[in-house]
């Protein structure tokens, strides 16, 4: 597809560093890493010209700033040559010379994987004036007030909402609702780089990605930073955000003329998840709209790699007695900004691996190969952040005995605690309660684990979220039989007519009466250390996989 350069902004030519290069302190020497992962020695008022490159500052500008900053004289000629040699290297974009053609899939550490479509640029331009119109401040208005009446919306039919969330719906619900978010969240991206078009600027990419292990979609508008407008940026960062709740709070106000109780479901559980993705990206310590918008503001370039290297050179002053200087001005908060970007990147991981890990486990052996390659890889990432924190208070003329004291006893206070914490054992099945009696679903007889008579079980309602408790059984007969059950008493889906054979362990009680046909339950199987738990539910399968042994039951 044929490419159309935007038009440049207008005023000075505005310095921007590329994606992906770092200026790092090491002791007394500066280091420049680009992209291709290629390392520079540099000079430190080399250094310091890079770190002040910001997509802001013209070159006189920086001049100035470089006198204020260092006290050494810098002429704006003296500034222009050595942004020519930057250029020359590929470490900035000037504004003049055309970008190098982007790579179509590229690796972010820590788990976010990219894969580019296309360039929205020729489209975007070619209805600019539009896009003019649709930024305007009525068009703001109009927006504010679909996304707040979709809100009360939902607050008004909260139970209706509710019930969508946490009771099987029709399959062809499903489908809609997962066609139609998907189709959102590339309009979402596409809003991006509609608002940078409408400012004067360019997207490059837009395409798919796995972030941390959830599908989602990109758009580049790292074009944005040529803007000498902080709030024009701030509006590139949030103008994805606004365009899914306005389509949420669309389909909210539909739902009040929906035809069928099944539409009104699909359109308020499609309008929830409109506007939780919204807040979730508004989250700032990843790399989402939130951190876009913040960075913006703040105008800090790379303000969290700089604050994640603050973080990891305050925690290993803590633990090592010393490290390099802070990268940020002296305020608590972009110290704490860096802890919080290192916990929630790793909330966001163990999120992930319980939804994921689960699945996949249930593939069998093979499945457990699957959960410990991920797993390794994820603990591959821990032990390269830890190194991280060392490098940072390596110090070749102190003594080395602190660091490898501290590691070592961190090391073995890990490995003794898991010996010593307990952790619940549950696993969740399926449930049904039909004219044969309530009872535990499994889909083969290998996943059944050893159940005792009387053993309490918990019923739950299923749904595309786990909803409240709804009743307590015991196991009747521990003795599983095979019976037909409908497809809604393991998968949280309605088929008409769809039934499949299972193996059900039957319960008792008196509440089974006023039970619903179908849910999930949840069966307590006592406690168990994290080793314990990690063998039996992924080692033991995995190598029975391997070896061709038998395979022990799920706990």
């Amino acid at each position: 597809m044929a490419t159309t350069q935007s038009p440049a902004p207008s005023g000075p030519r505005i310095p921007q560093l590329r994606s992906g290069l770092d200026i790092t302190a090491s002791g007394q020497d500066w280091t420049v890493s680009d992209a291709g992962g290629r390392i520079f020695r540099v000079s430190a008022d080399v250094a310091a010209l890079l770190k002040s490159v910001d997509g802001v500052r013209t070159p006189p500008e920086l001049a100035g700033h470089l006198l204020r900053q260092t006290g050494r004289q810098w002429t704006s000629e003296a500034v222009a040559q050595a942004l020519e040699a930057f250029s020359a290297k590929g470490w900035i974009e000037d504004g003049t010379t055309q970008l190098g053609k982007p790579r179509r899939i590229r690796f972010i550490p820590p788990l976010t994987l990219q894969i580019a479509f296309f360039s929205p640029a020729p489209f975007l331009s070619r209805i600019k004036p539009t896009l003019d119109k649709l930024i305007g401040t009525r068009m703001v208005v109009v927006y504010t007030l679909i996304m707040f009446a979709g809100v009360v919306v939902l607050a008004a039919s909260s139970r209706d909402v509710w019930h969508a969330l946490t009771t099987p719906l029709p399959l062809s619900t499903y489908l809609a609702v997962i066609v139609a978010m998907m189709l959102s969240t590339m309009l979402h991206e596409m809003g991006h780089g509609a608002a940078l078009t409408a400012f004067g600027g360019k997207p490059r990419q837009i395409g798919f990605m796995l972030f941390y292990l959830t599908p989602a979609f990109f758009c580049d508008v790292s074009d944005g930073w040529r803007l000498n407008s902080k709030w024009k940026r701030v509006s590139i960062a949030l103008a994805g955000i606004v365009t899914q709740s306005v389509l949420a709070g669309t389909a909210s106000l539909l739902s009040l003329a929906a035809g069928t109780p099944e539409i009104r479901s699909g359109l308020l559980v499609y309008a929830v998840l409109g506007y939780t993705s919204g807040i979730i990206n508004l989250v700032p310590f990843v790399k989402l709209d939130g951190y876009i918008a913040l960075m913006s503001y703040l105008n800090i370039s790379h303000l969290r790699d700089k604050s994640l290297r603050d973080a990891r050179r305050m925690i290993s002053r803590v633990l090592f007695g010393h490290a390099t200087p802070y990268e940020l001005p002296p305020l608590r908060r972009f110290k704490a900004y860096g802890v919080l970007c290192m916990l929630f990147p790793a909330y966001l991981i163990i999120a992930a691996l319980s939804l994921w890990l689960d699945v996949i486990a249930k593939f069998g052996g093979w499945g457990a190969v699957i959960a410990l390659l991920i797993v390794a890889l994820v603990l591959g990432r821990a032990v390269a952040g830890y190194i991280n924190v060392v490098k940072e208070g390596w110090d070749p003329q102190r003594s080395k005995l602190r660091i490898v004291t501290v590691t070592v006893l961190l090391t073995a206070a890990t490995a003794v605690s898991a010996a010593y914490v307990q952790i619940p054992a549950t696993i969740e099945a399926g449930f049904v309660n039909d004219a044969s009696g309530p009872g535990v679903v499994f889909d083969d007889a290998d996943s059944v684990p050893a159940f005792r008579v009387g053993q309490v079980v918990e019923i739950y309602g299923s749904g595309l979220i786990g909803g409240r408790q709804i009743g307590t059984l015991s196991v009747e007969n521990a003795q599983a039989g095979t019976r037909s059950v409908p497809l809604d008493a393991i998968a949280p889906v309605t088929i008409d007519g769809a039934r499949l054979n299972a193996v059900v362990i039957p319960l008792k009680g008196q509440e089974a009466s006023l039970l619903p046909s179908s849910g999930t339950a949840r069966i307590h199987l006592g406690n168990e250390n994290p080793y314990q738990w990690f063998s039996e539910k992924y080692i033991q399968p995995a190598m029975a996989a391997i070896l061709g042994g038998p395979t022990t039951g799920q706990t």
